[in-house]
Formats: C-alpha cells, sequence, structure tokens
C-alpha cells in the first residue's frame, strides 16, 4: 500500500512527464521541415547531358531543389540550372549546338586572315616559339568557346545577385581539383563560368585554369561525385546524386580516338582517388548511358531521352522524395545590358591600337551572349592571341556593367616544317618562321626558306592588318634559283641555271569575309648565270581574291578564285597579263563530291620569253610530266568526281584539257591538249597524298605520286 505523501509524489513525476513530453512535441512542431532535396550531379563528359533529362523529369514530378552540386560537366549544367534556365532551355541549347566547332581551336572562318588561308601552308610539324626556343601547347583541345557562351549566360545573373553560389535562384557548389596542393576545393563563390571551366578541365585534353595560387583541373580527379559536399553544407536536406554508369560496366571500344583514350585514362585513374571523398547519398539514381563516351556529344538528344526516360521509371518508384511546387512554365531569358567600360589586361606586348582594330563592342554597347560570342571571335581570329576570355562586371547600376577582357598573348613566333613529294620532281622542302606582333602592333612577319630538286628559295613578306576597317598593307620580296631546261633564242633546249627576284608592296581591302580586292606595285626580274644583265620590269596589278573552303584539304567544299590584272610599263617590253584560277567543289550526293575547274593566263604586248606558262605539280594534265607545255597564252579546265571510302581516305577521277596558242590574234591556230586520270589519296596532316596513272592525248600514260600542299610544289610554287 502507497501512502499519502508518495502517492502525491508519483502523481507529480506524471504530470512533469507529460508536460515535458508536450513541450518537446510542440518544438518539433515549430521547427522548419527540411524543404525539397540537395541534388548532386556527377562528371562524365558527354554523357553528364543524360542529366537534362533528369533534371526534366524532376521538374514535371514537381520535386523541389533546394541545392545542387556538381562536378566537371555535372558543374556545367548544375551552374546554369542554379542560374535559372529550364531543363527545356538547357534541352534546346544542346541539340542545337555544333559541338565539334565549340570545342575547336581554329579560328571562325569568317574572320580568320584571308590571305592565310588562300595562300595557307600546310605544315607536317609546327610549334610555337618562345624567343626562340620552341614551346608545346598546355592542352589537345580548346575551351575559349565554352567559355564565351558560359560568360554570356551566366554573366548578367552575377552582375544582379553578386557573386556568392548562395544568391542564386538555387544555392550551388562546384568542386575542382587543384594540382599545387593535391586537394579538392569546393567553390561557394566567384566567377562562376570560370569555376565551371575549371571543373570540367580534364588534364591534357583542356587547359587548366589559375586561380591565384590554384591551378584547378577536373573535379572528377578527386570527387567526381560530391554528395559529402552537399551533406556538409546543407545539413537539413536530404541528398540525390545521379551517376553515370556503374563501376562495372566499362565497354572495350572498336576504334578507340585519342580524345576516347585520355577519357578512359582520366576515368580509370580518378577511380580509387575518388574513394576518399565518397559518402552514400539518400538515393542514389545510377544512368545508364548504353556505352556512351565523355566525347560522344554526337548522341546528345539520345543522351538526354534516356536520362528523362530513367528519371521517371526511378521517381514513380520513390514516392517518399520531396514534391509539391509546379513545374515552370517558362524558362529565365538573361536581360540585355550596357556597357559602360571595357577593361583589357595581359595584354603586356600587344598595343591597345592593334586590340581596337579587332574588338567590335565599345561602351554604350548592349552585351548579351551573342555579342560576348562575337566579339571573343574577332579577338581571337587576330592572331594575336591564344585565350581570350570575357568577364561581366557589376557597376552599382541597374542595367549597366563593366566588360573585363583577359587575353592571353600567343607565342609571337612560330616555325612550321613543310613536305612535298612529286615523282616528276622530287622532294620539295619548306622551313617557314612566322611572328605575328613585329614591333608590337600586330604586324605579321613571315619567312620562308626552302628548296626541292634542281632549286631553292627564300621569301619575306611583312603584313600590316586592320581587322576593324577590312584593311591591310603588306611589303614582301622573293629570290629563287632554279635549274632547268629552257629554250634558247634558237629554240634549243638546254639546261640553264637563272635566278628570279621579285619585290612588290601590296595594299588591300576586303569586300566581305570571302573576298578582298588587291592593289599592288613592284618589280620582277630575272638574270641568268653567265650573263652580266637582267631582264626586269617593273609592274602595276589588281586583282581580286577570296576563298570558302573551311581547310585546304583537296575534297573540301567550297570556292577559291583568284582573278589578277597586271600591266607592266616598261619601255621596251610593255605588256599586260590576266591571270585566273578558279576552283569550285561541292558535294552532289551523300560522300560523293564532284568539282570543276579552270585556270588560265592570257598576255598582250612586248613580254619576255620566260614568261610563258607551264604545267605545274598544282595545275597540271594527267599524263604529262610538270612543268611541260610552255605556252603564252593558255586557257584550261577540267572537272573531277571523288568520294570519300573512310574516313581521309578518297579516290577521285579527274579529267583536265588546255587551249595553248601563241598571240591573243592566233588564238584560233592553237594546240589542244588533255588527259585523265584516276588516283587514290589521303587527307592527312601536312597535305594530300595521292596515286594513280594518268593518260594523255598523245597516248602516254604517266603515274604520278604526289604528297604535300598544292602550292609548294616546285618552282610554279
Amino acid at each position: 500500500m502507497f501512502n499519502t505523501e508518495s502517492g502525491t509524489a508519483v502523481k507529480w513525476i506524471i504530470v512533469f512527464t507529460l508536460l515535458f513530453a508536450t513541450v518537446l512535441q510542440a518544438k518539433s512542431n515549430l521547427e522548419p521541415k527540411p524543404q525539397g532535396i540537395a541534388l548532386v550531379l556527377a562528371g562524365g563528359g558527354a554523357k553528364g547531358l543524360a542529366h537534362i533529362g533528369v533534371l526534366k523529369a524532376l521538374e514535371e514530378e514537381g520535386v523541389r531543389i533546394s541545392g545542387i552540386a556538381g562536378t566537371s560537366m555535372g558543374a556545367l549544367m548544375a551552374g546554369l540550372y542554379a542560374c535559372g534556365y529550364t531543363a527545356d532551355q538547357l534541352d534546346s541549347l544542346a541539340n542545337i549546338m555544333d559541338w565539334n566547332r565549340l570545342f575547336s581551336s581554329a579560328p571562325e572562318t569568317r574572320l580568320t586572315f584571308l590571305p592565310d588561308r588562300i595562300r595557307g601552308r600546310q605544315d607536317i610539324v609546327s610549334l610555337s616559339l618562345r624567343g626562340l626556343r620552341p614551346s608545346l601547347p598546355s592542352s589537345a583541345v580548346s575551351n575559349m568557346r565554352v567559355g564565351f557562351l558560359l560568360s554570356g549566360m551566366t554573366g548578367p545573373v552575377q552582375v544582379m545577385k553578386g557573386f556568392s553560389f548562395d544568391s542564386l535562384r538555387i544555392p550551388l557548389r562546384i568542386v575542382a581539383a587543384d594540382l599545387i596542393s593535391r586537394n579538392r576545393v569546393i567553390f561557394s563563390n566567384g566567377t562562376l563560368y570560370e569555376r565551371q571551366l575549371a571543373s570540367m578541365a580534364i588534364p591534357g585534353v583542356f587547359p587548366p585554369v589559375k586561380d591565384d595560387s590554384l591551378l584547378l583541373v577536373d573535379g572528377g580527379i578527386l570527387d567526381n561525385m560530391p554528395v559529402d559536399a552537399a551533406v556538409k553544407t546543407w545539413q537539413q536536406l536530404p541528398v540525390l546524386a545521379v551517376a553515370l554508369d556503374s563501376a562495372g560496366s566499362v565497354q572495350c571500344p572498336e576504334d578507340p580516338s585519342m580524345l576516347t583514350i585520355t577519357g578512359m585514362t582520366f576515368e580509370a585513374l580518378s577511380a580509387r582517388a575518388n574513394e576518399h571523398y565518397f559518402q552514400e547519398p539518400d538515393w542514389l539514381l545510377t544512368l545508364d548511358v548504353h556505352g556512351a563516351e565523355i566525347w560522344s556529344f554526337a548522341k546528345a538528344d539520345s543522351l538526354i531521352h534516356w536520362g528523362y526516360q530513367q528519371g521517371k521509371e526511378w521517381l514513380e518508384a520513390h514516392p517518399e522524395l520531396p514534391r509539391g511546387i509546379t513545374p515552370p512554365t517558362a524558362g529565365w531569358d538573361p536581360p540585355a545590358l550596357t556597357v559602360r567600360n571595357i577593361l583589357f589586361s595581359g595584354n603586356n606586348t600587344v598595343s591597345i591600337m592593334a586590340i581596337d582594330s579587332w574588338m567590335p563592342l565599345d561602351s554604350g554597347d548592349t552585351l548579351n551572349v551573342h555579342r560576348i560570342m562575337e566579339a571573343g571571335e574577332n579577338l581571337y581570329a587576330s592572331g594575336l592571341f591564344s585565350m581570350v576570355r570575357m568577364n561581366m562586371l557589376p557597376t552599382g547600376e541597374a542595367g549597366i556593367a563593366d566588360l573585363a577582357v583577359h587575353l592571353k598573348e600567343k607565342e609571337p613566333g612560330s616555325i612550321g616544317m613543310g613536305l612535298s613529294y612529286n615523282s616528276g620532281f622530287g622532294l620539295d622542302s619548306r622551313i617557314t618562321i612566322q611572328y605575328n606582333n613585329t614591333l608590337n602592333r600586330g604586324i605579321r612577319s613571315l619567312f620562308n626558306a626552302g628548296g626541292g630538286s634542281g632549286y631553292c628559295f627564300l621569301e619575306a613578306s611583312g603584313i600590316l592588318n586592320d581587322g576593324d576597317s577590312g584593311e591591310y598593307i603588306g611589303l614582301g620580296g622573293s629570290i629563287y634559283q632554279i635549274r632547268g631546261e629552257e629554250p634558247d633564242c634558237q629554240g634549243t633546249r638546254k639546261e640553264r641555271i637563272w635566278t628570279d627576284q621579285s619585290l612588290s608592296l601590296t595594299y588591300n581591302r576586303y569586300i566581305s569575309w570571302f573576298g578582298f580586292t588587291e592593289f599592288i606595285i613592284g618589280i620582277r626580274g630575272r638574270n641568268y648565270a653567265g650573263s652580266e644583265n637582267t631582264e626586269a620590269y617593273p609592274l602595276t596589278g589588281v586583282s581580286f581574291l577570296s576563298d570558302t573552303r573551311y581547310d585546304l584539304g583537296e575534297l573540301s567544299s567550297g570556292t577559291r578564285l583568284h582573278l589578277g590584272f597586271e600591266y607592266a610599263p616598261d619601255r621596251h617590253h610593255t605588256h599586260y597579263t590576266l591571270n585566273w584560277d578558279l576552283r569550285r567543289q561541292g558535294s552532289i550526293s551523300g560522300p560523293l563530291k564532284m568539282g570543276m575547274y579552270t585556270w588560265g593566263k592570257l598576255i598582250w604586248g612586248n613580254n619576255y620569253r620566260w614568261q610563258e606558262s607551264r604545267l605545274t605539280a598544282a595545275r597540271g594534265i594527267p599524263g604529262y610530266r610538270w612543268n611541260a607545255l610552255p605556252s603564252r597564252e593558255r586557257i584550261a579546265g577540267g572537272i573531277n568526281f571523288s568520294r570519300n571510302i573512310r574516313g581521309p581516305v578518297f579516290i577521285k577521277i579527274d579529267g583536265v584539257a588546255s587551249y595553248d596558242f601563241k598571240a591573243y590574234d592566233l588564238w584560233n591556230d592553237g594546240n589542244l591538249h588533255w588527259g585523265a586520270g584516276l588516283a587514290a589519296g589521303v587527307n592527312i596532316p601536312g597535305g594530300t597524298a595521292t596515286l594513280g596513272p594518268g593518260w594523255n592525248d598523245n597516248g602516254n600514260t604517266r603515274w604520278t605520286f604526289s604528297y604535300g600542299s598544292e602550292y609548294s610544289f616546285g618552282p610554279g610554287r
């Protein structure tokens, strides 16, 4: 039996216990419950495009994302999504993107220096020069255009909201690896697009990003799926991580490229290092990307579809995920900003005068993605810079921004070596030294030296280019010494040695990106060994040059035209010359291509005998040897059909004819020559290699093997 006092004590204990439990329950009801989830997107190159599909599925299911973190391609997607772009917007961007162009280091064709394209060289080996020492590139692939795109897409957000990633529509964390400290770096602030580039900088593939004392590369080296970073940052949020393939699903590619091998090596080496930071998420969604590789950007549409399909199925199987938000009906459209100031840095030797001639933006202009990419492309096409970065900076005024342009000057010099071979005359070799910033004014200096069987040459030129006005001025000269057969005054052919010299000053004006007009004054001459006399004449001329090809490959589609008229006001040898060289190459159906071309030379007046037109390896007739069929007047043309067999390998059929005559008033008393040829070829670095027979109108058969740029062959170059 309890006494009264002990019974009273028990009652009070029960009362206090109930009160304490009630208080705890009330406190727990007042505490905010976790809102949404933290989403972690793993890296994986092109495979990361599947994240877009998962984001689309999460939007449709109404899953609230209250924090987002990513590595590499996951950082790129996470950063854009955190800014406010929807999955549909990212889907559209991925499918319209020219991924090969985005990662290309080649300047935009319409902006490149046209004479470089028309008279361009093809080098077997080309190295940049730092002083007189060769230097190697820091990466195999450029991410500069990716930077232009991301800067234009993320810059306006940071101008409006600042540089803290917590101020974005969705708080964000990005992971990179520092090669100096060998540690993982988690970014919560800074210039967003630079953090994204750092996180996806696969060593050796993309250039590293320097940030003060840090040398940043792909975060996937150390932490490809940063779950622990999300857990530490958003402790109240459950974590959903999206991985790309499982650890044991690596497949052996049939024909792996260099980039494929590099990517597989990177994934293999980083797999062990990732174990140090690995943490299990609350939910893990592992996507099957059906054997896609880190460079499978051509499968963008399929990757997004696979991510969406698997994301929907996974979400249906996990109803416990927090839901309840309304899917977005419209994406975020970055507002256009007005430029207040343009600030340049990194131009240690290139003058502002040289930069201004290539910069299409000025104070008061509108800033948007298109204008950012246009400005970056222009500056890169100048040939003065190896890297261009654009940062939008807040000014404190609504709708106004400063533009910071960070430049990395190109090594001013480069050295290249070219080789060509033709079975008709032998080997032709060339060494080229080019300097892009002579006198710190953006003047291009070019020196060519080389030779081949029976000849040697030296060429020098300097060009001052104004990219803004489309004008340039050039000064050039050349010396050739040649040993060959030529007819003497009596018409007897014998071996002779002669030296050709030329000096010219040109003024050029662009008509459009694919063509320009060139005005020239100069002097040309020839001196024969054993003779004290030099046969020389002054000249003036005008020409039109055009080239719409994207590369110098023999089967590259496009039109090339050189049309020139010259007048030689020499007292004893006054004459006029008309030259043309027109080639049009295009596709007929699929891999089948057709080309049509014509070239020729007409002379009026009293010219020297050595000004006759001859066949060259580049402008020949199948079945005839090079340097054959000298003629004062020539009209020639041809047609070819070609088909790519596999990759750079092709077959080609040629038909060529020429009509030669002695003078324009004797045009009806000429000779017709023709030939047909069949060749197999391959486009490889340094030029095109072809082998095949040719048959001419005399019934002769001649086999020819050639390799190298068509502009490098022999004295006819």
